[in-house]
């Protein structure tokens, strides 16, 4: 089976889907990561909402800070053991995703084609970026025709909507440390409080819980 992950930023996979990614690899699935955003913009919108720890090494550029997060992912995948050929940086803006979805589309749509899951962040979301991301997703799968492709929908900052049988919870409590020391190399949003706490709580991480679509169910659902 084909996996493809979208990650609206660099650290949003793990968060989200970290431990059930390690698990399907482990089943002999075949995965995929997107990640959309270039990650530049973490600290400038992070210092608006009062959540950044500065320091001396937030006092950077944001070019220079989207070239320190498109490395960290490459640590990332390496202590993750995913190969770089299952790594789709489209180094969107950061804060911007909403301004660039039909290049989004696009440049998604030949890595999702012959797909069997697409994994997203959910539908009416409160973070920009994260919606965008969602459109980006199912509009190309729209477009494409993907009937039978299987959406897992990942919750941040929102949480699932959708009936019991519309949900599914995966047991990750074997992978959560792994996951929790991968987060560890995107050393550059530990200054972010609200990060850093989200990286914390991944140690006491027993399940990732996702809403489960079908192109059918498309506009049903507050999620999808």
């Amino acid at each position: 089976m084909k996996i493809v992950i979208f990650a609206p930023h660099p650290d949003d996979e793990l968060v989200g889907a970290g431990g059930s990614i390690l698990k399907w690899m482990d089943e002999g699935n075949r995965v995929e990561i997107i990640y959309i955003s270039d990650g530049r913009a973490a600290y400038t919108f992070e210092k608006r909402m009062d959540h950044l720890i500065e320091t001396e090494k937030t006092q950077i550029s944001e070019d220079d800070l989207a070239g320190i997060r498109m490395k960290e992912i490459d640590k990332v995948i390496k202590f993750l053991e995913i190969p770089q050929e299952s790594i789709h940086k489209f180094k969107i803006p950061d804060q911007e995703v909403m301004d660039f979805q039909e290049t989004g589309i696009e440049m998604c749509k030949p890595i999702i084609n012959d797909a069997n899951r697409i994994v997203a962040p959910s539908n009416n979301n409160a973070h920009k970026d994260h919606q965008a991301t969602f459109n980006i997703a199912s509009t190309a799968a729209k477009e494409l025709n993907l009937k039978d492709i299987e959406f897992y929908i990942y919750a941040l900052y929102v949480s699932i909507d959708a009936p019991k049988e519309k949900q599914v919870k995966i047991d990750i409590k074997n992978y959560n440390d792994k996951v929790y020391q991968a987060l560890q190399l995107y050393d550059s949003q530990k200054v972010i409080s609200t990060v850093k706490a989200s990286f914390e709580r991944m140690k006491k991480k027993k399940r990732e819980r996702f809403g489960v679509f079908k192109l059918e169910d498309l506009g049903k659902y507050k999620n999808f």
